[in-house]
């Protein structure tokens, strides 16, 4: 039997603790299992964060109830879960939307 192959997905979270909202969403990502390929912060004109992560999950695995699962944190003030297509989820800044600001971290 051939292991099941991963798909990426993108989650764009905002957050006004950026400590609180980042460690939450890695430490739910690795509870429920998934994989995490990519993680960037960028600081929003408010004050507030926001934080990308691309996670790589089972084929199965539905982007709404993914939001539903990392969105129950207070310091999580919006969410969403978008699939990303092959191609983009093996390029370098893919979950960056705007570049400045941003610091990849390993």
């Amino acid at each position: 039997m051939q292991p099941q192959q991963r798909r990426s997905v993108s989650v764009i979270a905002t957050t006004s603790d950026p400590f609180d909202g980042i460690v939450r969403l890695v430490l739910d990502a690795a509870r429920f299992g998934f994989g995490l390929d990519q993680v960037a912060m960028t600081t929003c004109p408010g004050g507030g964060r926001t934080i990308r992560i691309v996670l790589e999950v089972q084929p199965s695995a539905d982007c709404a109830d993914i939001a539903e699962r990392l969105s129950r944190h207070p310091a999580i003030t919006d969410l969403r879960v978008v699939g990303l297509a092959r191609e983009e989820s093996g390029r370098p800044g893919v979950v960056s939307a705007e570049p400045a600001n941003e610091r990849m971290l390993p």
